[in-house]
Order: structure tokens, then sequence, then C-alpha cells
């Protein structure tokens, strides 16, 4: 098959993807503005450049409303309510006693508040309407941040907003590089920590993703000052776009190398963010949502800035200042 054949097969498979799968994001005049940026000036021609960088927009994992909604369900049923019946099962000794298990735990879930990852802006904070809705739970349950407690941290008579909270739970989209969750351990978390110390309450402080690396959970559950630390889905190694058993080059098409790819993202990356070229903490994904496109995804598809302007594929907002 010739490389013009290629990118034929490309276009076409970019082109179902975003009619069946991508929420519109994509159709043909999107992927001619974002085949502009590659001119040719970081490979031996203009056509291996557009051919390598179609190949990576056609690996891209996209979840839109619907599929999140389902992975909120996911989250909730898996790694937040199922932990917890199972415990009140073995406290009340194996029990098959439904009606009381699930009175307990009306109890515990009345007992938790619910918080997005980040500021009011970002990705968890914005899909904690999605989760509540699909789960059914009351209002009351989610919070904002400085809501959790009486008064500021340095007042001495700070306390818990409410007097019978056992429990906090942290949301997000991605753990990428776990680096979130050790900043929130040394800043928000370690407040929270140290008013239930003074207070003698014992909290739980939750932390759930919808997808994690491999790596970033594991420095999130090392690193960091949450009691518990899960994922409705975890990305292993294949999902790094250059790592070694990358399924996006496990069987390229014809006319895709590899090594070829890597440099001309990492050469295209490096102008659009020069310290982080194959996106934050150079984790080379390939990963887009509904409602936002994680840094941890090669800046080549979702970066807007620049004189002239870069133009995205997948935008990414908010940008990166």
């Amino acid at each position: 098959m010739t490389t013009e054949a290629t990118h034929d097969d490309l276009v076409r498979r970019v082109k179902t993807l975003s009619e069946r799968l991508w929420e519109g994001h994509c159709k043909a005049p999107d992927i001619d503005a974002w085949l502009s940026n590659f001119d040719g000036r970081h490979s031996t021609d203009l056509a291996t450049e557009q051919l390598h960088a179609l190949h990576l927009l056609a690996s891209v994992s996209y979840f839109g409303l619907r599929e999140l909604r389902v992975l909120l369900r996911a989250m909730f049923r898996d790694c937040f309510r199922y932990p917890i019946v199972q415990r009140l099962r073995a406290d009340l000794g194996g029990t098959r006693d439904a009606a009381e298990v699930e009175t307990r735990f009306a109890s515990e879930l009345a007992a938790t508040r619910f918080i997005g990852m980040g500021n009011p802006a970002e990705s968890g904070t914005h899909l904690l309407y999605y989760f509540r809705q699909e789960n059914r739970l009351p209002r009351t349950l989610f919070v904002h941040q400085h809501e959790l407690l009486t008064s500021a941290v340095t007042d001495p008579a700070v306390d818990f907003a409410d007097p019978n909270l056992k429990r906090v739970v942290f949301i997000d989209d991605l753990c990428g590089s776990g680096e979130q969750s050790v900043q929130y351990s040394r800043t928000l978390l370690r407040d929270l920590r140290n008013v239930a110390s003074r207070r003698s309450r014992a909290l739980e402080f939750q932390y759930l993703v919808l997808f994690g690396t491999i790596s970033g959970l594991e420095r999130a559950e090392a690193e960091s000052d949450f009691d518990h630390v899960d994922a409705v889905s975890e990305l292993d190694d294949t999902y790094h776009t250059y790592g070694i058993n990358s399924r996006v080059f496990r069987k390229p098409p014809d006319g895709i190398d590899k090594v070829v790819s890597e440099a001309i993202a990492r050469a295209y990356g490096s102008e659009l963010w020069p310290d982080c070229p194959l996106g934050y903490d150079d984790d080379a994904l390939l990963l887009a949502f509904h409602h936002n496109v994680p840094d941890n995804t090669l800046p080549i598809l979702w970066y807007e800035e620049g004189q002239p302007p870069w133009i995205a594929a997948f935008p990414r907002r908010p940008k990166i200042y």
C-alpha cells in the first residue's frame, strides 16, 4: 500500500470516528485545518509529517458524555458503594439482611461529602454535576471546599460544618502523574487533617478518578496523604504512545514509524510547550473527554496558542499560561 493510500484510509477513519464516537469533533474541515500546522520543517517532507500526524489523530481514545455518565455510575458503585457495603456486612457478621445493610449504608452516605479535585473551573468540579445526576444523590452531599469548615483553618475555634461528617471524597477524571494528589496533600488535605486532629475527629479522605495511569496511581498511594485511592479504569504502559509496548504502534499502517512519529511530535511539542513537549510529565497520552482534554495528552492535539496560533484538533480548556 502506498503512503497516499494510507493517508486516505486514515482520513476516512477519523471521519468515521468523528461521526460515530467523537460527538462531531474533527470533521473534514477540522482535519485539514489541524494538518495545516504540520509544514514539513521537522522531517524529510510535508507528506511524512502529515501522515504520522493523522495516525496519532486516528488513535485518540475519546470519551463522550454518554460514556462518561456510565463511568461515573461505575465509580460510585465500584469505588465507593461496594467497599462500604462489604465492610458493613463484615461488621454484621456476614449478614445477608439486605435491608439492614442498606439502612447502614444510607447513614454512611449521609456522612460523606463529595468534592471536585481542583478549583471550580477544572474538570473534577465539572464532573460532580453528572456524578450527582447519574447516581441520584442529594445536593446536600456536594459542597465547595470552603464549606467543609465553619471558619478559616487559622481560627482556633474552627470545626467541620457537619458534626456527623465521616469522609470526604475527592473526584477527578484522570490521575496521570499523581502530582495533583501530592500537591493536595501538602495544602488542603493537610489543613483538613489538622482540624480533624484538633477536634479529635477520625475522618477518611478518598481520591477517586475515572482513569489513572498505573504509575500515577502508585505515586498517589505512596506519596499522598489520602486514605484510599482508586480508579474506574487503569491505564497500563500500553497507553503511553511512545512506550515500548505502545498499542498505537503495535501494528502500524504502511509508512508509519514510531521513531519518526516521536521525533515529529517532540519537535512541534517543544515549540508549543517546551517543558513538556509530549504532554505533562511527558506521559504522551492520546486521551480526550467530552468536557476537556488532559494536558498529559500530546500537546500537538490540544494546544491553541502561539504566533501564529496552533490549530487544535481537540481544544483544551483551560489553556496553559
